[in-house]
């Protein structure tokens, strides 16, 4: 893999990283490609992203190297707002409604669109306490994410029960962190998604008692820094990357057993968990191109924040996307 001198092998500049207050364990390498021509992309990511899948789903071979680092949300968007990484495809729009002002470099190129059911979104209900909806959050300890898909979905259902962020007991955690909690009954309910909603009832014993339903419950969205977008060769590379990324993510919703198993190596999360998951999805995820619905929909998430009093002043949604890829995602 190409490393760009005075650049730590994940991408990200050893001062960046240190001056933010992590050590290089947080930002890993992660196999690119073998046959690089002097040109690189950075792109932030996670344990569990996409670039698992890239090898299996032939898509790997890329005429430029792909240097992963795995960086939490926060470091993931301010390596991507100073152009120490290219891109990101670890993010979803709705935190970017709380972020919105420190983005100004930053641009939405391409939107991963799954439903609600894909999501999994969900209010889980520890074991032995008598809960069976929603109606029942008032006075409880609600385990959530802050700033998340799962703040925003907290949000709906306080406002479908004619309630307020006081008539419950908050508690803002990482989500390393909100399992063990769960697990030893510091929380009354979680607010879970994806293989959490499985894991909160099949390894900690607790009970779903609301879903989100729909079309929205966040969209994935891959972001680059405008400096990378603006530079034709890296434009080109990145348009390159983002029909690797959409073929991959085809494969992706097409093998269910190969996809599991991978995830289940990456995370040390049973694969059944993942097959679970899988049987509970309706609808695929897809890369596509921007559209109309999408920044509506990511409207209304930040509109939904500010009635609540979690984010203050304006925020205007169109700003943020850009549509320059649209042709090539057609």
């Amino acid at each position: 893999m190409a490393v760009r001198p005075g650049v730590s092998e994940s991408g990200f500049s050893r001062r960046a990283i240190l001056g933010a207050g992590v050590g290089l364990a947080g930002a890993i390498a992660l196999p690119g490609c073998a046959t690089a021509k002097g040109r690189t992309l950075g792109i932030s990511t996670t344990k569990e992203g996409y670039q698992n899948f890239f090898d299996v789903a032939g898509q790997a071979d890329t005429p430029y190297a792909v240097n992963y680092a795995i960086l939490p949300f926060d470091l993931s968007l301010q390596a991507i707002s100073s152009g120490e990484l290219d891109a990101g495809s670890n993010f979803t729009d709705i935190p970017l409604t709380i972020w919105g002002g420190s983005l100004k470099d930053n641009r939405i190129v391409a939107l991963i669109r799954s439903d609600a059911q894909a999501r999994l979104l969900g209010l889980v209900a520890r074991k032995g306490l008598a809960a069976r909806s929603a109606a029942d959050l008032k006075g409880k300890r609600v385990g959530y994410l802050r700033s998340s898909n799962y703040h925003y979905y907290l949000l709906q259902l306080l406002e479908q029960q004619g309630l307020t962020w006081d008539d419950i007991v908050p508690v803002s955690l990482a989500r390393d962190t909100l399992p063990a909690a769960f697990a030893s009954g510091q929380l009354d309910f979680w607010v879970t998604q994806g293989i959490e909603t499985i894991l909160a009832q099949r390894h900690y014993g607790g009970r779903l008692v609301a879903q989100a339903e729909g079309d929205y419950a966040g969209n994935g969205v891959v972001i680059a820094n405008r400096a990378s977008l603006d530079n034709a060769e890296k434009a080109r590379d990145l348009g390159d990357y983002l029909l690797r990324f959409r073929a991959t993510i085809d494969w992706m919703e097409s093998h269910d057993e190969q996809w599991a198993e991978i995830l289940a190596r990456a995370t040390g999360i049973d694969k059944s968990y993942y097959l679970e998951w899988r049987r509970l999805k309706k609808n695929p995820t897809r890369l596509v191109p921007i559209d109309d619905k999408a920044i509506a929909d990511q409207q209304g998430a930040a509109d939904l924040f500010r009635r609540f009093g979690v984010a203050k002043g304006g925020f205007d949604a169109d700003a943020l996307w850009d549509r320059r890829f649209n042709g090539l995602l057609a």
